[in-house]
C-alpha cells in the first residue's frame, strides 16, 4: 500500500515536472521567435537616386591615342533642388544638372550624343557601387577610359598644409593657396583646391592637376604635356 503510494507520487511528480518542462520549452520558443522576428531586417532598397551620388565622387584615366594619361574626377553638389556634377579635367571643366535613372547616370558632355560616359551602380546595405562604366567619342574613338573608381568623399583628403613624395623622394608641400615641389627648387606655384582632395594649380606657366585618396595614401598628379601620371604618398 505505502509502495503503490509512493509510485503515483512519483507519477504525479514526473508529469508535473514534464509539464513544466514542457511549459519552459514552448515558452523559450515563442521568445526565441520573437526575438527573431523582431531582429529581422527590412527589404533593401535598390533603388539608386540622385541624392545617393552627394555622398561619392568619381575618379578614373583618359588614355589619349598616344598614350597619354589624363586624370579625371567627377563631384557632385546640390543647388536647390537641383544636382550638379563636376567634371574636371587638368585644362577643363564641365557642369551638368543630372538625374540618375534605372540605376544610370549618362554625362552627355556637349548635348549631342558625341562625348557621353554611362555610369551603372548598383546599391546594397552598405551604399551604392560602381558596377559598370563606358565612354564614348565619336571624334576620337581611339580615347579609352579605365574603370572609374566610386568612392565615398570621405575616403578623400584636402592636400592643404600636407606634404607628399614620390619614388624618387622629390617632396611636394602645400601651403593655404601655394605650392612648391624639390624638382624645381626657388619656384613657387599656385593652386586651389576642388570637390574633396582635388587640387588643379600651375608651376612655372604649367598646368598641374591631383587628387589625394586618403584610404590609398596615394596622390595621383598630371602635369600637362607629360604622358604619364605621378604617384605621390604622404610624407
Amino acid at each position: 500500500m505505502v509502495f503503490t503510494c509512493f509510485k503515483l507520487a512519483i507519477n504525479h511528480l514526473n508529469k508535473s515536472i514534464i509539464m513544466k518542462t514542457l511549459k519552459f520549452v514552448v515558452s523559450f520558443a515563442a521568445i526565441v521567435l520573437l526575438l527573431f522576428s523582431s531582429c529581422k531586417k527590412d527589404p533593401v532598397n535598390t533603388t539608386v537616386t540622385t541624392e545617393d551620388l552627394l555622398d561619392y565622387q568619381i575618379c578614373w584615366f583618359l588614355t589619349s591615342p598616344d598614350r597619354t594619361e589624363n586624370l579625371r574626377a567627377l563631384y557632385f553638389t546640390k543647388t536647390g533642388t537641383e544636382i550638379q556634377a563636376t567634371l574636371d579635367g587638368i585644362t577643363s571643366r564641365v557642369i551638368k544638372t543630372i538625374k540618375v535613372e534605372d540605376n544610370t547616370l549618362i554625362l552627355d558632355l556637349n548635348d549631342n550624343g558625341s562625348v557621353v560616359y554611362t555610369f551603372q551602380f548598383t546599391k546594397n546595405r552598405d551604399g551604392i557601387a560602381m558596377d559598370t562604366s563606358k565612354f564614348y567619342n565619336i571624334n576620337n574613338p581611339n580615347f579609352k577610359a579605365s574603370q572609374a573608381a566610386l568612392l565615398k568623399t570621405n575616403q578623400f583628403f584636402s592636400v592643404k598644409n600636407k606634404a607628399f613624395k614620390e619614388e624618387t623622394n622629390k617632396i611636394i608641400r602645400f601651403n593655404n593657396d601655394t605650392w612648391l615641389w624639390s624638382a624645381f627648387p626657388n619656384v613657387t606655384g599656385t593652386y586651389y583646391e576642388f570637390g574633396t582632395g582635388g587640387w588643379k594649380g600651375k608651376m612655372n606657366g604649367v598646368d598641374y592637376m591631383g587628387i589625394f585618396l586618403n584610404s590609398e595614401k596615394v596622390m595621383f598628379v598630371q602635369k600637362f604635356g607629360d604622358k604619364n601620371i605621378f604617384y605621390f604618398i604622404p610624407h
